[in-house]
């Protein structure tokens, strides 16, 4: 609403306020409070929805010929390079 809306309004309503008990402005507080909470509720996008670990699993399945994306997959008998684990690890965040 445009401001020269906006004051009469506010004054009317302020006037009719000061008529209230304590125990009604609180109501009222509660009630302004309330709508304040709905109207950010409403504007806020809605949140993420978190995948389980079985829907993030299947979506790796994808990735199941990708040697990179599964380093832990190694042959029989082969060599594990620590050093390069531990790079990776690094990478994704994990302290050395």
């Amino acid at each position: 609403m445009p401001e020269a809306t906006l004051s009469p309004l506010v004054e009317a309503i302020t006037e009719q306020l000061k008529t209230l008990s304590a125990e009604e402005l609180h109501t009222i507080q509660e009630f302004v409070d309330y709508l304040a909470w709905k109207r950010q509720q409403e504007s806020s996008p809605a949140p993420v929805k978190k995948k389980s670990a079985e829907e993030r699993a299947i979506e790796r399945l994808k990735d199941e010929d990708d040697p990179t994306k599964w380093i832990t997959v190694i042959d029989e008998g082969e060599e594990i390079d620590e050093e390069a684990l531990n790079d990776w690890l690094v990478t994704r965040g994990y302290q050395d």
